[in-house]
């Protein structure tokens, strides 16, 4: 059985300017544990978008500050690049309560949003990509729309609306 994706298309020209999301990748959660949220994050990654548990944990541990985008109103960006994905997909996470993913970069979250493109993606597509999400993520009141919707898989009514 073939995976319906839900698509977020920021350029009807430029395919690879285009996010595809299952329902099921976004979800809440009460974990306050980095490595748990990790884990959670490769394990939606694994199940709906085909990337490895493993590969995908063992980047998310070394994710570093080039990775991480810290929109000014606390959501957080993360973007890894894997091999054997051919689309760009997107995961959110929402926590309980916020929490430091990196206690060195001193900023708390509690929206994990993270995007997962292919490694043979052109740099500049990725740059674009990363620029457009951001702005939608950085949009008034974005933050509080996302935190106040019930269930985590209508936050995509409002990405795909923004």
């Amino acid at each position: 059985m073939v995976k319906k994706f839900l698509e977020i298309n920021f350029d009807k020209k430029n395919t690879e300017l285009k996010l595809l999301i299952s329902k099921k990748s976004f979800e809440d959660t009460s974990e306050k544990i980095t490595k748990e949220l990790l884990k959670k994050i490769a394990k939606i990654s694994e199940k709906e978008y085909g990337v490895a548990f493993k590969d995908c944990y063992s980047k998310l541990l070394k994710v570093s500050q080039k990775d991480l985008i810290f929109i000014e109103n606390g959501i957080l960006l993360i973007n890894q690049t894997f091999e054997k994905i051919t689309n760009n997909f997107l995961t959110l996470l929402r926590l309980a309560q916020p929490i430091y993913l990196k206690k060195e970069l001193s900023i708390k979250t509690d929206i994990i949003f993270t995007i997962l493109t292919p490694k043979n993606i052109n740099t500049s597509d990725k740059l674009q990509l990363l620029s457009k999400v951001s702005r939608i993520l950085n949009h008034n009141n974005i933050k509080k729309k996302i935190s106040g919707i019930k269930k985590a898989e209508d936050v995509l009514a409002i990405l795909m609306n923004a």
